[in-house]
């Protein structure tokens, strides 16, 4: 389980308490996500009050497991963050920057497996030397960058063709909204292709330039309806629309 501890919410700490999963019934073998997904609806659902005494309890264990995987940061264990890492490797594997970063990883262990010994082992040895470097460098930049790093992973899971509504900075404290659906990720060059279908025209949006993405639209504006079912409590059982998870 990969967790960004930049991105640590109320919804993390429901999902990793067994007094709060019992609460809300949300099963143990539930995927992570699903726990925090669900955990989100329930706090939603579960009024002012019932949220404020949660995300109390919250604020201390956030603050631990920011301090305990950030510290853990700089640590690389693997080979993989190795040629993640290394813009000399990073090119001649070919990985995409703009992934997330553990996707990035994932892409770089498989290439491993691709490479012959001699090559192989020679990297290794410099691997261990840079990895030793950098668990001992505490100012090392962390391999994920927070809010962006999320935004990346949430277009990983977004599918071509889908409505969406991407929130841009503008100034200083306003936005604008570009909409359409996606037609395409460019993960070495860091766009999102839109096609707007009201203009008849496509669209390029910077990733790092995304301070949110609504997907729950299905046409232009922000009236348009949900695209997809909402989360329901059945007895002990949540299902998403007729669906049971």
């Amino acid at each position: 389980m990969n967790i960004n501890p930049f991105d640590l919410s109320v919804s993390d700490f429901v999902a990793q308490s067994a007094k709060w999963c019992a609460e809300f019934n949300i099963q143990e073998d539930y995927p992570y996500d699903l726990k925090v997904e669900i955990a989100d609806r329930a706090l939603f659902d579960s009024g002012i009050d019932k949220y404020e005494q949660i995300a109390a309890e919250a604020e201390d264990w956030i603050e631990h497991e920011r301090t305990r995987l950030g510290e853990a940061l700089p640590m690389f264990a693997t080979h993989a963050d190795y040629i993640v890492r290394t813009a000399q490797w990073r090119d001649e594997f070919k990985i995409p920057k703009y992934l997330p970063y553990t996707e990035q990883v994932r892409v770089a262990d498989e290439v491993l497996r691709t490479i012959d010994r001699s090559r192989y082992a020679g990297m290794i040895s410099a691997a261990e030397e840079w990895s030793k470097k950098e668990s001992a460098n505490l100012d090392a930049e962390p391999p994920f960058d927070g809010w962006q790093e999320q935004i990346r992973r949430q277009l990983l899971q977004i599918q071509k063709g889908k409505y969406l509504m991407i929130y841009v900075p503008y100034g200083s404290s306003s936005y604008t909204i570009e909409q359409g659906t996606l037609t395409s990720v460019d993960w070495n060059n860091g766009t999102v292709l839109l096609h707007n279908t009201v203009y008849n025209r496509d669209t390029t949006v910077a990733i790092d330039n995304i301070q949110s993405i609504d997907e729950s639209r299905s046409g232009s504006g922000a009236l348009g309806s949900v695209q997809t079912a909402d989360l329901r409590l059945v007895g002990n059982d949540w299902y998403r629309g007729n669906t049971k998870l």
